[in-house]
C-alpha cells in the first residue's frame, strides 16, 4: 500500500504549492490595490510601502513597478523613479510610458544621445506620439536646432490644433529667430484655446511686458483674472507687476484683493507682507506675517520667515527668542540653524557662529548662505584666508550671489590687491550695472590705482545713482583733495555734511583742508557750528572736540589745545586719540611731573578714576616706564573690565614687550568688540596678529587702519613689515618708505631702515 501513501504526499505537495502561489497572487494583488488607493488620497509614502511589498513578492510586476515609479515622481525622489522605470525597461522593453519617462530623464541630464535613442524607437512604431513629440522638440532645442523644433512644433499642431504647449513652444523658438510678430500670434493663439488656462495667458502678459508694451500685458492680466474670478494667484501675481514697477497702491490692492479671495491661503499675507518689508513699512509687513502665523500657527515656515523679519531689522531679542522655539520644536531644522549662525554673526560672536555654520556647510555644501556667513565670521576674526575660501564656496555654489562677490571685493581692496578688486566688482556690475557698492569699490581701487579719470566716472556714478548718500560725494572731495582742487573739494565735503553732519571721517577732511592752508579760525568757527548741529551726541562731540585741539595746538595755544583735549574726554572717555594727544602735550611742557602729580591726586582722592589711571598709563607709556604704564592700565580694567582704550593700550605694551601674547590677543579682541572702527584698535590687533605669523590677517586689520590713519607712520612701518613677512618686496618698499619720509625718528624706524636695505 506504499503507492497510496505516496500519491497522497503528491497531492498535498501539489495542493501547497497551488495554495501558495494562490495566497501570494492574491497578496501582490491587495498591496497593488491598496498602494492605488493611497495614491488617489495623496498619501505617497504609504503607496510607496504598498507597491514595494508588491514587486517584492512578485519581482516581475510590471504593473506595479510602473505605480513605484509614478509614486517616486511624486515623492521627489528622481533617483528611484529613474532606477524604477530603468527596471520596467528591463521587464518590458516596449513599454513605451517607461520609455518617455526614461528619455525625460536623460533629457534633464543633458545625456541627449541616450534620450534621442529612446525616443527615435517610440518615434518609429508611434511617428504620431506627441509626448515623444514633444521630448524631441526639447531635444532640438537643447542642441539649438531651432529649424527642426519648429517643424516639431507644426507637426504637433497639426496632429492636434488644441495643443496649447505646442504653441507656446513653437512661440518661443520664433522669438529666439527674431520673428517677434509671429511668436505673438502664436502666443494668442495659445492663450484663446482654454479662457481658463492661465499659463499661456501669463507667458503673453510677460512676452508684451518684456516689449515693454504695458497697456497690452495689463489688458492680458485683467482678462485671466475676469475669466478666472477666483483665482488668488493672479491678483498676487498682479501685485507683484505693480510692486515691480513701482505702483505701490495699486499693488496694495491686488494683495488684499488675494487676501480677501481666499483668507485661509497664507501665501496672500506671505507676499503682501514681504511687499511691505521691501518698500520699508516694517508695521504692515510684521502685521501680515502675524496673520499668517494665526491662520497655520504650527507652520514653521512662517515662524521662520518671522525669525529673519527680526533679524533684518536688528530686532536680535525676538529674533533669537524666535530661532530659539523654532530649534526647540525641531532643532535639526536647517533654515533656523542657519538664521541662528547668522544672528551670532550680528552679535560679534564669532566662534560660536564657526561652529554652528561649519556644521552647516557640512551637512549641506551647497549652501551659498552658510558659506557666506562662515566667511563673514573668519573676517570678524581677521583670517582673511578663511573668509575667501568660505566666500569662494559660495560663489561656486551661486555664481550670481552679490553680496558674497561683493564681501570679496572689498576684502581684495583692503588686501591692496587691487587688480583681483577691479575684477571682481567689474563682474558684479555686469551682472548689476547700478551696484552701489561695486561702483564705490571699483572707484576706490581706481583711486589707490591713481586712474584719476575712472575714480571720477565712478564717483560721479555714485551720486547720480544715489544724489542724497554722502558717500559719493565724499569720494569725490578726497579725490579732488588729492588733485589740489580745494574748493572743488570742500564744496563735495560740504555737501555730504549736508546729509548727514555726523559723518567725522568727512568733517574731518574739512578741517584739514582749512589747516592746511592756514585757515585756523574758520576751521574752529566750522568745529563750534557743527558742535551746535550735532547736539548730545557724545562720540561725535569728542571728535570735534579733539580737531579743536589739534587746531589750537598748530598755532601753540597749548592751554586751550589742553582744554579741549580734556573736553573731548570728558564728553567720551573711551576716545583714544585725546589721551595720547594730552599726554603729548603734557610731555612737551616744561613741567610734565606736575601732571602727573594732578592725576595721581585724583587717584588717590577717588580710586575709581578710570580715566585718570588712563591718563598716567598713557603719559607713562610714552615715557617708555612700562611697568607703571601697565599697573596704572590694569587698574583701569580692575575697574571697568570692558574700558576699551585701556584694553587696546595693554594689548599693545605686552606685545611690544614680548610678554603674554595670548593675554594681549584677548585685550586687543576685547577693544575691538567695544570700539570695532578705531584705527588704532586696528592697529594693535593687526601688530599682534603679525607676531603671531598671521600676515593675512594682520595686512587686513592693517589697511583698514590706514584708511582712517593715512598718515600715520606707525600704521604705514606695521604694514611694510607685514608686506614683507609675506614676501611682497614691492608693498613692503612702498610702505616703509612712506613711513619714513612721515616722520624719520618714528618708534621702529631704524627697523624700517632695515629692512629696506635688504629690498
Amino acid at each position: 500500500m506504499k503507492w497510496i501513501h505516496y500519491i497522497g504526499l503528491t497531492i498535498i505537495l501539489i495542493l501547497t504549492i497551488v495554495w501558495g502561489c494562490s495566497s501570494d497572487e492574491e497578496k501582490k494583488l491587495a498591496h497593488f490595490e491598496k498602494g492605488n488607493a493611497y495614491f488617489e488620497k495623496g498619501e505617497y509614502k504609504s503607496a510607496e510601502l504598498e507597491f514595494k511589498n508588491a514587486v517584492q513578492i512578485d519581482p516581475e510586476y510590471v504593473a506595479a513597478h510602473v505605480a513605484l515609479g509614478e509614486t517616486y515622481l511624486k515623492l521627489g525622489n528622481s533617483q528611484g523613479a529613474f532606477r524604477t522605470y530603468s527596471r520596467v525597461i528591463q521587464l518590458d522593453e516596449n513599454n513605451t510610458d517607461a520609455q518617455l519617462k526614461m528619455a525625460t530623464f536623460y533629457l534633464l541630464g543633458k545625456q541627449t544621445e541616450k534620450s534621442k535613442e529612446l525616443l527615435d524607437k517610440i518615434l518609429t512604431g508611434d511617428p504620431d506620439n506627441i509626448d515623444a513629440l514633444f521630448l524631441n522638440a526639447g531635444l532640438f532645442d537643447l542642441d539649438k536646432k531651432l529649424d527642426e523644433a519648429e517643424s516639431v512644433f507644426r507637426k504637433i499642431i497639426q496632429l492636434d490644433p488644441k495643443q496649447t504647449r505646442a504653441y507656446m513652444g513653437l512661440s518661443r523658438i520664433l522669438a529666439r529667430n527674431g520673428q517677434l510678430d509671429l511668436a505673438e500670434k502664436y502666443l494668442v493663439k495659445a492663450a484663446e484655446i482654454d479662457p481658463k488656462d492661465i499659463k499661456p495667458r501669463l507667458i503673453l502678459f510677460n512676452f508684451y511686458r518684456s516689449k515693454n508694451e504695458f497697456i497690452k500685458a495689463e489688458a492680458i492680466l485683467n482678462e485671466s483674472i475676469r475669466t478666472n474670478p477666483d483665482n488668488a494667484e493672479l491678483l498676487i501675481y498682479q501685485g507683484n507687476y505693480f510692486a515691480q514697477r513701482k505702483m505701490n497702491r495699486k499693488a496694495e490692492l491686488s494683495y488684499a484683493a488675494a487676501i480677501e479671495k481666499e483668507p485661509d491661503n497664507i501665501r496672500s499675507y506671505m507676499v503682501a507682507a514681504a511687499f511691505y518689508e521691501m518698500t520699508g513699512n516694517n508695521e504692515k509687513a510684521l502685521g501680515l506675517y502675524t496673520r499668517a502665523l494665526d491662520r497655520q500657527p504650527d507652520d514653521i515656515r512662517v515662524k521662520n520667515t518671522i525669525a529673519g523679519f527680526h533679524l533684518k531689522n536688528k530686532n536680535l531679542d525676538q529674533a533669537e527668542s524666535t530661532i530659539a522655539a523654532i530649534l526647540e520644536e525641531r532643532p535639526k531644522y536647517f533654515p533656523a540653524r542657519l538664521l541662528k549662525g547668522e544672528l551670532l554673526v550680528q552679535k560679534r560672536q564669532f566662534d560660536s557662529a564657526i561652529e554652528i555654520l561649519s556644521q552647516l556647510v557640512e551637512e549641506e555644501p551647497r549652501s551659498f548662505r552658510a558659506h557666506y556667513f562662515l566667511g563673514v565670521s573668519y573676517l570678524g576674526k581677521g583670517d582673511s584666508n578663511m573668509a575667501k575660501s568660505s566666500l569662494g564656496k559660495a560663489i561656486e555654489s551661486n555664481p550670481r550671489f552679490l553680496k558674497a562677490k561683493l564681501l570679496m571685493a572689498e576684502i581684495y581692496l583692503r588686501q591692496r590687491d587691487f587688480e583681483l578688486a577691479k575684477k571682481e566688482s567689474i563682474e558684479i556690475l555686469a551682472l548689476s550695472p547700478d551696484n552701489y557698492q561695486a561702483t564705490l569699490v571699483l572707484g576706490n581701487t581706481n583711486l589707490f590705482q591713481k586712474d584719476i579719470d575712472g575714480a571720477k566716472v565712478n564717483f560721479q556714478k555714485l551720486i547720480t545713482l544715489d544724489p542724497k548718500n554722502p558717500t559719493g560725494y565724499f569720494r569725490m572731495g578726497l579725490l579732488q583733495r588729492l588733485t589740489k582742487q580745494y574748493k572743488a573739494a570742500l564744496v563735495n565735503f560740504e555737501k555730504a555734511l549736508s546729509i548727514n553732519p555726523k559723518l567725522m571721517d568727512v568733517f574731518t577732511n574739512v578741517v584739514l583742508l582749512h589747516t592746511e592752508k592756514k585757515e585756523f579760525k574758520a576751521a574752529l568757527d566750522k568745529c563750534d557750528r557743527q558742535i551746535e548741529i550735532i547736539g548730545d551726541v557724545p562720540a561725535v562731540l569728542a571728535v570735534i572736540y579733539n580737531l579743536k585741539g589739534g587746531l589750537y595746538l598748530s598755532q601753540n595755544m597749548q592751554d586751550k589745545a589742553e582744554s579741549a583735549f580734556k573736553k573731548a574726554l570728558q564728553t567720551n572717555p573711551d576716545y583714544l586719540r585725546s589721551y595720547y594727544a594730552l599726554a603729548r602735550l603734557y610731555l612737551s611742557g616744561n613741567n610734565p611731573d606736575k601732571a602727573i602729580a594732578q592725576y595721581e591726586s585724583i587717584i588717590e582722592k577717588n580710586p575709581k578714576q578710570t580715566s585718570a589711571n588712563m591718563m598716567l598709563g598713557t603719559i607713562y607709556d610714552l615715557r617708555k616706564q612700562f611697568n607703571l604704564s601697565e599697573k596704572h592700565y590694569r587698574a583701569a580694567l580692575d575697574i571697568k573690565p570692558d574700558f576699551a582704550p585701556a584694553a587696546n593700550n595693554l594689548a599693545y605694551l605686552l606685545s611690544i614687550q614680548d610678554k603674554n601674547i595670548d593675554e594681549a590677543l584677548g585685550y586687543a579682541q576685547k577693544a575691538k568688540e567695544q570700539l570695532p572702527e578705531e584705527p588704532s584698535v586696528m592697529d594693535t590687533l593687526g601688530w599682534i596678529y603679525y607676531q603671531k605669523g598671521l600676515y593675512d590677517s594682520a595686512i587686513s586689520e592693517f589697511e583698514d587702519s590706514l584708511e582712517k590713519l593715512p598718515d600715520n607712520p606707525t600704521v604705514n612701518y606695521h604694514l611694510g613689515m607685514a608686506y614683507y613677512q609675506k614676501g611682497d618686496k614691492t608693498g613692503a618698499k612702498k610702505q616703509l618708505e612712506k613711513a619714513i619720509r612721515l616722520d624719520k625718528n618714528f618708534d621702529g624706524a631704524d627697523e624700517a631702515r632695515s629692512v629696506l636695505s635688504k629690498l
